[in-house]
């Protein structure tokens, strides 16, 4: 698995990185945000309950595009409150978590807007990798490569759906073992839609992951279905010193059911629903 991610990340670098592939524009980004009511499969209150978790999350963003299509880097550093804790101590865990998505447009590629239809702006080729480890017992170390056709819909701003290949693999370390996921599908969406309050700029964003079932886990349990659905409201308050763009803010709700792939019928915190406020500074 390790080997797929190393030969797909050497293509798409350079797929972007060739002179013919010279950037057009970009976006980087550092953000933060907060949710006090985050939950992991498993862990529970002294109740029984699954444990709410406060969960601090830096985040890292690169978007690039060049004539042919564009590049997507995120890094997540998830900052768990004591609730969650590191392995062997009193401290919140800390994770990290990284995706990179390349999208080939087939309008660019043909020279035409053959694939300008109806509703449809462009279609795209998806390609990339997620990147995930964290310091608590479980100790995941994900490992997981994704590749499809992304439809690009003629939006103000943008909206688009992709239907991948997914393939994971992962560490338990509570079971002590690598799992080496079966082959599945994923939905991803990702959306930032535009909008004015007055004078103030601001817009709706946010993605919905879908991961079908991935075969059986670390503990020999049949994996289900997961959501993960996270719409944000921000506003451009840099807009008001006439800096557009630089200083964001914002709020939103992160909704995950079925965790991980864990049944949450079975499985206190496999559910998870928690509000977030959010910020970030552009470059």
């Amino acid at each position: 698995m390790n080997r797929y991610i190393g030969v797909l990340a050497a293509v798409l670098a350079t797929l972007a990185t060739s002179p013919a592939h010279a950037f057009d524009w970009s976006d980087t980004s550092i953000g933060w945000s907060y949710g006090p009511d985050y939950h992991e499969p498993s862990l529970t209150d002294h109740n029984g309950n699954a444990q709410d978790i406060g969960k601090n999350t830096i985040t890292f963003t690169h978007i690039d595009g060049y004539t042919y299509g564009t590049n997507f880097f995120n890094v997540d550093m998830l900052l768990s409150n004591s609730a969650d804790p590191a392995n062997n101590s009193n401290s919140g865990a800390t994770e990290f978590y990284a995706i990179y998505r390349h999208n080939l447009s087939m309008n660019a590629v043909t020279g035409s807007q053959a694939f300008a239809l109806g509703p449809l702006k462009d279609l795209t080729l998806d390609a990339g990798f997620i990147l995930g480890s964290k310091n608590n017992a479980f100790a995941s170390r994900k490992r997981a490569i994704v590749v499809g056709p992304n439809l690009v819909f003629n939006v103000p701003g943008h909206f688009d759906v992709a239907l991948l290949y997914y393939k994971e693999n992962n560490n338990n370390g509570i079971a002590g073992t690598e799992v080496n996921f079966r082959s599945t599908w994923s939905i991803e969406s990702a959306w930032g839609i535009p909008f004015h309050i007055g004078s103030l700029p601001a817009s709706m964003e946010g993605f919905l992951d879908v991961v079908g079932p991935k075969g059986k886990d670390g503990f020999n349990a049949d994996t289900k279905t997961e959501v993960l659905f996270r719409p944000k409201l921000m506003f451009d308050i840099g807009a008001l010193a006439g800096h557009k763009n630089l200083v964001r803010v914002g709020f939103g709700w992160e909704y995950w059911i079925n965790k991980y792939g864990t049944d949450h019928r079975s499985v206190k915190g496999a559910l998870q629903s928690t509000p977030f406020v959010t910020a970030d500074i552009h470059f």
